[in-house]
């Protein structure tokens, strides 16, 4: 300090002046930090397409002779993330009011002209199908927003369902919790029943529909 100017000096004396009696106000920085951007994506589009059907050419369901069931469908699930980021599948479904199982695993198929149900369809996999990065992964749900998981061993359950309230995660083969991972990669296998009664009515066209959302944990 020995070599600075008195000018130097007096400069710094009076900014420290000023700012003493200057008035003040806070600047805020706000923001959401989300983990890296994870894609979700359904081959075929997500759509299965069945065409034309006629109901007394599908074989009945000998569990529920009501119903009939339709050609079993097969779907690959993949999320991509930029980054390894833990991750939780939840789905709705978009079809509530026309689902003639009324179970939270499935999900309607639309309703005839009438505004009769049509039936109900399932999207589920098999444990062996669940990889990620590549490798074997087990199944977790959770019921109470994440902080909590169980594994998931029955192939019973293992169904996207129609229940807002139930996360799916995806966990290396014996942890108990999901697992970060690059890349999700599950096979789905979509089933589907139609009700016999309604060839009753006029042609109708299904139109089942859900979405899949990806939660980051």
């Amino acid at each position: 300090m020995s070599n600075a100017t008195p000018c130097t000096l007096a400069a710094l004396l009076t900014c420290l002046s000023l700012g003493a009696n200057a008035s003040t106000t806070d600047v805020s920085l706000v923001g959401t930090l989300t983990p890296s951007a994870c894609t979700p994506s359904l081959s075929l589009g997500g759509r299965v397409d069945y065409g034309d059907l006629s109901i007394p050419e599908l074989p009945i369901d000998p569990d529920d002779p009501t119903h009939s069931t339709l050609p079993l469908r097969n779907l690959t699930l993949l999320v991509n993330c930029g980054e390894p980021t833990p991750l939780a599948l939840v789905a709705t479904g978009n079809r509530r009011d026309s689902n003639s199982a009324g179970e939270a695993r499935t999900f309607g198929l639309g309703n005839t002209p009438k505004g009769e149900p049509i039936g109900f369809y399932t999207a589920g996999w098999a444990g062996g199908t669940v990889l990620l990065d590549n490798l074997p992964a087990d199944t977790l749900y959770s019921t109470d927003q994440g902080q909590t998981w169980t594994p998931l061993t029955s192939a019973l359950f293992k169904h996207l369902g129609d229940r807002p309230d139930t996360r799916f995660g995806f966990a290396s083969t014996g942890s108990t919790s999901p697992t970060p991972a690059r890349q999700l990669s599950l096979e789905l296998e979509v089933s589907g029943w139609v009700r016999n009664d309604i060839i009753h009515f006029d042609q109708s066209l299904m139109d089942g529909n859900l979405t899949v959302e990806v939660q980051y944990l």
